[in-house]
């Protein structure tokens, strides 16, 4: 406001005149007061809630991304990164774009579980031999890049093997008063992240694959378990060598999202699952499980989307076959990153055996000329499935950055619906989570999506079995991903 205004108002004028002179006397005065002043509102905007913030800005082929979980000792029959990284051209043909493989260092013996298990790490600064080295490590990085793909690798450091070779180093672990080892629930012993040195050490690890072996990205272990301050500073510290590191957080921790991890696990979206294919409850838990989670973690966070881990028996055998296929379109239709694990794509059943070597029957990779049993005949339908699924998602930018908005159905309880919008692009989901035929209305418009076409199934739909909203019938754990036909006006 200029003062040649306010001389029309005198005493007002005069007012904010001595106001201003006053503050420009504090401002010369004490101008540390500013100085708090200003931190002060800075510092508001940390201290608002974590849903209120902005998640971390990631680089633009992270939305794109499909995660596939390597299985050290089962993927191949040998086992060894020689071996996998002769396999890495099949993960290219199927569509995903990062590899994430589990625990490669030295790991403990004995376990307290029987045999070595991958997640008992020893040697933080070793590749385990069973694996090979550290060169066939970076051999394999170097291979996958050739081919487009990215590599992650698993990291352990809530918790160590009970030999790790750090635990005569005073003060790396947690201890009680009287030097006794503080236990994880694993019965393994946990590093003291209160001590500087122990943080540099991580990080220092971290900074090692990423900048000498060429790894771009990790999967952090029980990441919960490590103060989250921990890894903002790697986070600090890797972006110096690679902004564009990949973080993932075996955590459901809104706070990760901030800054230091791009994905988060999504625990809850996996029970619910089970609730509802499994134990039959209402298909709703799906829709209510995803409005919990944007309602607690930051804006524009990533969550990962899994019907199958490593932890988990595996999905043909928890929800079925046909369930699995339908759930497995959901985690690609869904907002978030889609995530394989380890010979899911050909409905492998083998139980996780994370002490042992049991090799995937690979029943595709016969040589020509031998013959081929039916589970191979199953395996390649099943294995053209997941790829035409994850080249829908690839050529659909609606379904990796488009809007997501759930929209009702005459059958709740049993299909899941929902719309992902980008533009003018449209694309209905619905998805069937019973056994049973099931007929519905949607409540869009029948004219929008009655001539739609049907993008995993190549047809157009037949026109609705309703004049006003749009209606069809799934079959048992049916899907229908449908876009909207060219021309139609949002």
């Amino acid at each position: 406001m200029r003062f040649e205004i306010l001389e029309a108002l005198p005493w007002f004028g005069w007012r904010l005149r001595t106001a201003v002179e006053r503050l420009n006397i504090v401002r010369k005065v004490f101008p540390a007061c500013f100085l708090m002043l200003a931190l002060s509102v800075a510092s508001l905007g940390q201290n608002r809630p974590v849903a209120m913030q902005n998640a971390r800005t990631a680089p633009d082929f992270m939305d794109r991304s499909v995660i596939y979980q390597v299985w050290m000792r089962s993927f191949t029959p040998e086992g060894t990164l020689v071996a996998t990284a002769t396999h890495l051209p099949y993960i290219a043909d199927l569509g995903a774009t990062i590899v994430y493989l589990s625990p490669l260092n030295v790991h403990g013996y004995p376990s307290v579980f029987g045999p070595s298990t991958p997640y008992e790490i020893k040697d933080y600064d070793v590749i385990d031999p069973e694996y090979g080295s550290e060169a066939d490590f970076k051999a394999l990085v170097e291979q996958a890049h050739k081919l487009g793909l990215k590599v992650i690798m698993d990291i352990v450091y809530a918790h160590s093997a009970n030999d790790n070779v750090l635990l005569n180093r005073p003060g790396f672990y947690q201890r009680t008063p009287d030097g006794k080892l503080i236990m994880s629930r694993w019965h393994t012993p946990q590093p003291d992240f209160t001590n500087p040195q122990v943080r540099e050490f991580f990080r220092n690890n971290m900074l090692h694959w990423v900048k000498d072996v060429g790894v771009d990205g990790f999967r952090s272990d029980v990441a919960g378990g490590v103060p989250a301050d921990f890894w903002d500073q790697a986070r600090d510290a890797m972006d110096k060598v690679n902004p564009n590191v990949i973080m993932l957080a075996e955590a459901d921790v809104p706070e990760h999202q901030l800054k230091a991890y791009d994905i988060s696990y999504n625990f809850p979206y996996y029970t619910a699952l089970t609730a509802v294919v499994v134990n039959g409850e209402s298909a709703e838990r799906i829709r209510q499980q995803w409005e919990k989670a944007k309602a607690t973690f930051p804006r524009g966070a990533r969550f990962l989307h899994l019907n199958d881990n490593h932890d988990r028996n595996r999905a043909d055998v928890v929800f079925g076959e046909k369930a699995t296929l339908a759930t497995t379109v959901l985690n690609f239709t869904l907002d978030g990153i889609p995530f394989m694990y380890n010979g899911q794509e050909v409905g492998d059943t083998t139980a996780p055996q994370q002490q042992s070597h049991v090799p995937i029957r690979w029943d595709i990779w016969k040589p020509e000329g031998q013959r081929r049993t039916s589970i191979a005949g199953r395996q390649t339908a099943r294995l053209r499935s997941y790829m035409q699924i994850v080249q829908m998602r690839k050529d659909e930018a609606a379904l990796t950055s488009g809007e997501l908005t759930w929209v009702g159905n005459s059958n709740a309880d049993g299909v899941v619906s929902f719309m992902r919008k980008k533009g003018n692009e449209e694309i209905l989901v619905l998805i069937n989570l019973t056994n049973r035929i099931t007929k519905i209305q949607v409540d869009v418009p029948a004219s929008d999506y009655a001539q739609a076409r049907d993008l995993l199934k190549n047809r157009t739909l037949p026109t609705s079995l309703s004049p006003d909203k749009f209606s069809c019938q799934l079959g048992a754990f049916d899907y229908l991903v449908a876009k909207r036909a060219s021309g139609k006006t949002p």
